[in-house]
């Protein structure tokens, strides 16, 4: 009896194998830009909608990071010169949220009760574009929005460092969006 129970377990673990290794080791989509070399020939940013608004040295620091971020989450894949298309980074729009919320009271004194986990909600949005030959081949909306805890010292909207996680988590967006 346990022998026909040991082969159904053999054979059952048999069939769940790919199943589990799909599951443990995730799915990827689009191209491995180590297995197949570099995907583009230059990546850059184009902050004119965000300048246009009216907030240039502001949208020159969006740049600034917005490179700096793409060019982390596209490292090893980028190659000058080989006839490859180009991606850009288009902002068209940034808000950062606060942590003005309606405190709540305690009962019987005026003392407010301020909440422990302030959740807020940066937002950056624009478009991924390629680009082959000057020719824009495709345009993807991309919107980010990162949550980050509202109670850290540094949560104002003007901090650089605020500004920096939500430029890199953009271009990791990106990158998903875009399926490479």
């Amino acid at each position: 009896m346990s022998s026909i129970v040991d082969r159904r377990r053999f054979v059952a673990s048999l069939l769940l194998a790919p199943v589990v290794t799909s599951v443990t080791t995730g799915c990827v989509t689009g191209r491995n830009r180590t297995a197949s070399g570099p995907l583009y020939s230059g990546l850059f940013v184009n902050v004119e909608p965000v300048r246009a608004k009216g907030i240039n040295s502001y949208a020159d620091k969006i740049a600034l990071y917005q490179k700096r971020g793409l060019a982390e989450v596209y490292e090893g894949a980028i190659a000058s010169g080989k006839g490859l298309p180009t991606l850009t980074a288009e902002i068209h729009s940034i808000s950062f949220g606060s942590e003005v919320e309606s405190f709540s009271f305690t009962m019987g004194t005026n003392q407010p009760l301020y909440p422990r986990n302030v959740k807020i909600t940066d937002w950056l949005e624009g478009f991924a574009v390629i680009r082959q030959g000057g020719k824009e081949i495709k345009r993807i909306k991309v919107l980010a929005a990162h949550r980050i805890d509202g109670n850290r010292q540094w949560s104002m909207a003007d901090d650089e460092r605020r500004l920096i996680e939500l430029t890199r988590f953009f271009a990791e967006r990106l990158r998903e969006e875009v399926g490479d």
